[in-house]
């Protein structure tokens, strides 16, 4: 009988050893999948942005294309029409091709202030806006458009920001004075 009761106590061991490594096996694979999944997850964020560092250095130019293309768009002599026009065209390819890679601009005059997407060059007292509102974003002055890269900014716009004497009278909403 004694022998017996070993042999159960063995099995029960066994058993218990067996579902302590079933157990491990099973966290080890999870831990795998967890990991292939975090990994691919990487990879295509290094795919979809990969293309950043090279949009950020174009955006100079693009810049400059707007500068040049709204400084002189009125006053083009009638013989340098058709150049205009081909310098255009070259622009709309050239920007074209930019958001086929997901860049985007966007507008920010009339936004309420959001440093994670704007870039406070001046600040100006305005009486007709209400504080912390984005009154101009002149491109062709020192101040830039943003930029996005599908759904990341790579470029905050940089913007003149109204301050004080609005329709609350200057007041902060949420502050007191």
């Amino acid at each position: 009988m004694a022998k017996k009761l070993t042999l159960k106590q063995e099995l029960s061991k066994a058993k218990k050893e067996t579902d302590e490594y079933k157990d491990k096996y099973l966290r080890a694979l999870a831990e795998l999948e967890n990991y292939k999944k975090r990994v691919r997850k990487e990879q295509e964020e290094i795919f979809s942005y990969a293309n950043e560092r090279v949009l950020l250095e174009l955006l100079p130019i693009l810049d400059n294309f707007d500068r040049g293309l709204n400084t002189i768009s009125d006053s083009v002599p009638k013989k340098y029409k058709d150049f205009y026009k081909g310098i255009e065209m070259i622009y709309r390819n050239f920007k074209e091709v930019l958001e086929k890679e997901g860049l985007k601009s966007f507008d920010a005059v009339g936004e309420k202030f959001d440093p994670s997407r704007h870039e406070a060059v001046q600040v100006i007292e305005s009486k007709k806006h209400s504080p912390d509102i984005i009154i101009e974003q002149q491109v062709h002055l020192v101040i830039e458009k943003g930029y996005m890269l599908k759904d990341k900014i790579i470029r905050p716009a940089k913007v003149v920001v109204s301050k004080g004497g609005g329709k609350n009278g200057g007041k902060r909403e949420g502050h007191r004075n």
